[in-house]
């Protein structure tokens, strides 16, 4: 089951992004790691159709970009696209102040 995330772009938008099934062994990597409080959050309430904060959203992001330079310190193969994405989306949500909602399919 992927999670759809979604905010409020203007009156009528909406900007989504999704984690896919085969993103999630991907982010439980760092399950755990107290250097991602975040993304242990995530990941635990991933299908609990909950809404995420903008200061989490910044929070996230910030785990993203951590996660990434980890990553590629250990030489592993990831899909780099797929976590730039779910960065850009948790920045967007973060500066323009907007809820996140979530639901899963």
């Amino acid at each position: 089951m992927s999670l759809n995330m979604y905010y409020k772009n203007g009156m009528f938008l909406k900007t989504h992004c999704q984690i896919s099934d085969e993103m999630l062994p991907i982010l439980y990597q760092v399950h755990g790691n107290a250097n991602f409080p975040q993304l242990t959050w995530l990941i635990d309430n991933i299908y609990e159709n909950s809404q995420i904060q903008p200061d989490i959203a910044r929070a996230l992001a910030n785990e993203m970009v951590e996660f990434e330079k980890l990553i590629l310190s250990l030489h592993l193969p990831f899909p780099r696209l797929a976590l730039q994405k779910m960065h850009t989306f948790f920045m967007g949500s973060a500066t323009s102040q907007q809820i996140i909602h979530t639901s899963s399919d």
